[in-house]
């Protein structure tokens, strides 16, 4: 029977979900000062390492492995369940960590960021299985939300913190506070999912407002689903660097990688995520689309701020950051609402447009007829439209997918927005390259202007959209 409006609604908080939320959450925090802390104090470890020329590979090293995580995490988990992969991937991501801490090489360094992009690519699929099986369907969009609020004091403190951490001491020592802080927060998860929930058996919530079954990835052998992810994680390597070659050289290589990375993404993701089937596949896709967009227009605006408009680093930061407020807002609201097909639909259908707004303001600002006061207003929004996209995507693919399935989708969802936005930057990298001044950034935000109205077509398109919630 389908729930009403007026049905009860569960509270996300008890004594038996409590150790796993909280131990989540440091978890995911603990990622999230890494992840922005390590854009701080990068470049100072590589000065220090005398490896200057390793600085791309050290950005991309987690981002490839990553994706490898990923999807070995989802087959992992739905054989053989989250303790193994949790204890294994946990310690994985520990170790890449202290490598990076305790490196007296660049290579080395290098090295322990490979180790730790794996051990976070399967920590990550984890949370979201572990998310699934703890939790009914209307618990979820509440806890992704508190995910991403997991991100927003990382993103807003971390830089700034590990700048004054590498002022007072030296850069390993942001490394030692991540690994030690992830450690603990490990341990703490393992412990509490090793005890009984209310909550535990979920079977009978999946998709019990949406009776159709999405397929799973196309690829069933385990082997050939690890060799196509390692190919995949090469091509994403070889994007990385094309926006960083000649205008001819990095075409000649954004082909090649293209030529591994298409055909291998069909392979990992679920079939019909590139004809943006009805059901998950559109969501993977749709996941793809707005995470892309929203790091190309962050990566390159505070790029553009300081070197196009002469703004100091300080303050490009605070402008991006802004868009922190937009994404707690957006993940309060959607939180608001429980799940099911309608509220859905609805809430993507808002948060596409909202999306959108960020790289279209900023078509704009760099053509001279809006304001810095504008572009900051479409930081917000588009922090907003993703605040609901993230939570909302993620627990409307697992609440439409078997239980059985959740590894893999919950990988799905994390390597279809690594290998778009890799893809993305790279594109955008190149355009930047081949043109002058403001030409580049003009036409590589039009571009992404044009994939925000891609995004809002997926979530409006009439027939079998995300919107058409009259079936059931």
């Amino acid at each position: 029977m389908r729930r009403t409006a007026t049905s009860r609604r569960e509270k996300l908080w008890s004594v038996q979900r409590a150790p796993i939320i909280l131990s989540a959450l440091a978890l995911m925090g603990f990622i999230a000062f890494e992840s922005f802390a390590v854009t701080t104090v990068l470049p100072v470890a590589m000065t220090d390492l005398d490896g200057q020329n390793w600085y791309s590979m050290s950005y991309a090293a987690t981002i490839t492995t990553g994706l490898v995580g990923y999807v070995i995490a989802g087959m992992w988990i739905d054989a053989h369940g989250v303790r193994k992969p949790l204890a294994i991937g946990g310690a994985l991501f520990v170790l890449g960590i202290a490598v990076c801490a305790l490196a007296p090489s660049a290579p080395m360094f290098v090295l322990g960021r490979l180790i730790q992009g794996f051990g976070g690519g399967v920590d990550s699929v984890v949370i979201y299985v572990l998310i699934a099986r703890t939790m009914t369907v209307d618990m979820r969009p509440r806890m992704f939300a508190l995910l991403s609020a997991a991100w927003l004091l990382p993103s807003l403190v971390g830089p700034l913190a590990a700048g004054h951490l590498t002022e007072l001491t030296t850069w390993r020592t942001v490394f030692c506070v991540a690994a030690g802080g992830s450690a603990i927060a490990i341990v703490a998860l393992l412990i509490a999912g090793a005890r009984p929930s209310a909550s535990s058996s979920l079977s009978s919530f999946a998709g019990a407002d949406f009776p159709d079954r999405s397929e799973g990835p196309a690829v069933k052998s385990p082997h050939r689903n690890v060799i196509v992810a390692l190919m995949a994680a090469g091509a994403l390597v070889s994007l990385h660097f094309a926006g960083q070659l000649s205008v001819v050289e990095g075409l000649v290589l954004l082909l090649l990688g293209s030529l591994i990375l298409l055909p291998a993404a069909r392979m990992l993701l679920p079939a019909g995520t590139f004809t943006l089937r009805t059901g998950a596949p559109r969501l993977v896709g749709l996941r793809a689309i707005l995470g892309a967009i929203t790091t190309a227009s962050d990566v390159h605006l505070t790029l553009y701020l300081q070197d196009q408009r002469g703004f100091a680093s300080s303050t490009a930061g605070l402008v991006i950051a802004s868009g922190a407020a937009g994404w707690a807002a957006g993940s309060w609201i959607q939180g608001r609402f429980d799940a099911d097909r309608t509220r859905d639909g609805r809430l993507l259908a808002l948060a596409a447009p909202l999306v959108s707004f960020g790289p279209v303001i900023v078509v704009g600002y760099t053509l001279d007829l809006l304001s810095l006061p504008a572009v900051i207003l479409g930081c917000v929004l588009m922090g907003a439209g993703m605040g609901i996209a993230y939570p909302r995507i993620a627990s409307a693919t697992l609440r439409i997918t078997n239980s059985d399935e959740h590894g893999r989708y919950s990988a799905s969802l994390q390597a279809s927005e690594s290998m778009g936005t890799a893809a993305l930057l790279a594109v955008i990298g190149i355009l930047l390259s081949a043109m002058v001044g403001d030409s580049g950034f003009v036409t590589s935000y039009l571009v992404l202007a044009v994939l925000g109205l891609v995004g809002i077509a997926i979530v409006w398109w009439p027939t079998g959209s995300l919107r058409d919630a009259s079936r059931t």
